[in-house]
């Protein structure tokens, strides 16, 4: 999937987010890591086109200054724009997870 926009982004990272709640709750896997793999291996971030479209058409202020704060150097443009898109989508998919209903009491009143 070719992320384009911000909704799409949001929408990807919702999905990722559910997977990793999933695992979480059913393997005791950490969510952390399972977002950070999830986003690590995603389309959008190893390949250069797409990373750079994702880069372009998404918010990516937190993303860079996330890359500034390690004071990330980059060797090339495409190591650049596939690191940047993978710091915009982990901090999109941590954002939705935190937004997720952490437990089933929560997940309950949300449905009703």
């Amino acid at each position: 999937m070719t992320i384009s926009n911000q909704y799409e982004l949001e929408q990807e990272a919702k999905e990722i987010a559910k997977m990793a709640m999933i695992e979480q709750r059913e393997f005791g896997t950490d969510a952390s890591e399972y977002i950070n793999q999830a986003c690590d291996g995603h389309e959008c971030v190893i390949y250069t086109y797409k990373a750079g479209l994702l880069c372009l058409e998404c918010d990516r202020d937190n993303a860079e200054y996330q890359l500034e704060e390690i004071d990330y150097q980059a060797a090339s443009y495409a190591d650049y724009v596939t690191k940047l898109a993978y710091a915009i989508l982990f901090d999109a998919c941590m954002t939705a997870f935190y937004d997720l209903p952490q437990d089933e009491e929560e997940e309950e009143e949300i449905a009703a």
